[in-house]
């Protein structure tokens, strides 16, 4: 789920080494690779997966989506600090930054989900209304995450990777109340997202050995400290003086994190490997790549890589259709081989996309560039980014 990111003040541009919209390119190409992860990650629902699952070279790269919703999170909390203290401590008004992320997220939702629920009612779905009507209010209510764990069963399969939209709002509330009560000190902003990392750490450790994987997956106390990472990462980069880091050490910090990505993708396929230390060197590692990028490390800055950021700017509306664009294709084409039936998925996911894009996202990024939001053009916009599915918990 991506949100597209305009720009960054100059007070709390620490690099200088690269321009803005750059660095910004380089975070949404991340964000790119990721959503291409989930969707990857979905593709049991159109092809088989046998063969997959037998090849342990391949598996990762489809059976990685908690991966990817990871980066989302890291990324997402890293934009979300600067978003909030553009202004400066006196500057920070959170009621405004949760309205502006509703707005943000909410549209596109408001959208999709009651079409999705109207196009298979059209069609004789065998889903009951009731659990449309509690299907709907949960997802609208960012519930959902919450309301999956207990009654999945009695819940729209195909709308269930909305979880991911559900713990993103939660943890964005919670993180920009926590981060608005220390922000005129600096060090207690560390201290406390410190502190809150390693509790958040420990019980996601803690209730792996309890609780069912999905349960946990779908726990936003067990998935926000990827959040916490971000937050405290643009804490930390806050202390770091222009020109402090060289260049050098910045190529060789973004290269190397970059590189590290890949056994990591390998090492993070397995859920119990994931849960445990899997998150935490996963957050280590992003936290590196990004403070490289935002210093002004060159690292997925090449203009060969625009096609990625530009699937990360757009990332948010991919990740709310592709779903249940696939479920919808393959309840009406079981009869076909998968190669037919995965490219007319592919079609009908770009035309959703694109439709969204022109008839509501554009006009919902104006809005939240309007003079009555009382913010400088140079300042950030809100950034989310998405997730999985309640069926299979990519």
């Amino acid at each position: 789920m991506a949100v597209t990111t305009a720009g960054e003040p100059a007070h709390r541009d620490v690099a200088g080494a690269i321009p803005v919209r750059q660095r910004l390119a380089a975070m949404d190409c991340l964000r790119g690779i990721a959503i291409i992860v989930v969707v990857l990650s979905h593709g049991w629902i159109l092809w088989p997966i046998e063969a997959i699952d037998g090849n342990p070279w391949v598996r990762p790269l489809f059976r990685s989506g908690n991966f990817a919703v990871t980066v989302f999170f890291v990324v997402t909390g890293f934009l979300v600090h600067r978003t909030l203290t553009f202004r400066g401590p006196d500057g920070m008004r959170p009621l405004v930054s949760i309205v502006r992320r509703v707005i943000r997220v909410a549209p596109v939702v408001l959208v999709a989900v009651p079409l999705v629920v109207l196009a298979s009612a059209l069609v004789d779905d065998p889903t009951p209304s009731s659990t449309n009507a509690k299907s709907m209010f949960h997802i609208f209510t960012y519930t959902w995450n919450w309301y999956l764990q207990t009654d999945a069963v009695d819940s729209r399969w195909d709308l269930g990777h909305l979880w991911y939209l559900s713990v993103d709002m939660q943890a964005f509330v919670a993180l920009t109340l926590v981060l608005y009560l220390v922000r005129r000190n600096v060090a207690a902003q560390i201290a406390t997202l410190g502190g809150l990392l390693l509790l958040l750490t420990w019980w996601r450790m803690h209730v792996t050995e309890l609780e069912s994987v999905i349960n946990v997956l779908l726990r936003t106390t067990a998935r926000m400290d990827a959040v916490v990472v971000g937050m405290l990462l643009g804490v930390c980069l806050s202390l770091v003086p222009p020109g402090a880091v060289s260049p050098r050490a910045l190529s060789w910090s973004g290269a190397i994190s970059c590189v590290a990505l890949v056994p990591l993708l390998w090492f993070c396929s397995d859920d119990d490997r994931f849960l445990h230390w899997g998150v935490t060197l996963l957050e280590i590692d992003l936290a590196v790549l990004l403070g490289s990028i935002a210093l002004g490390g060159h690292i997925l800055t090449s203009p060969r890589l625009a096609p990625l950021s530009f699937l990360g700017r757009h990332s948010l509306v991919i990740y709310v259709w592709h779903y249940p664009v696939f479920a919808a294709v393959e309840a009406r084409t079981r009869d076909w081989a998968w190669p037919p039936r995965a490219v007319v998925a592919l079609v009908v996911l770009t035309v959703l996309c694109v439709a969204t894009h022109y008839l509501l996202e554009r006009h919902v990024s104006r809005l939240l560039h309007r003079p009555f939001w009382g913010m400088s053009r140079s300042a950030p916009t809100d950034a989310t980014e998405p997730a999985q599915s309640s069926k299979q918990m990519v």
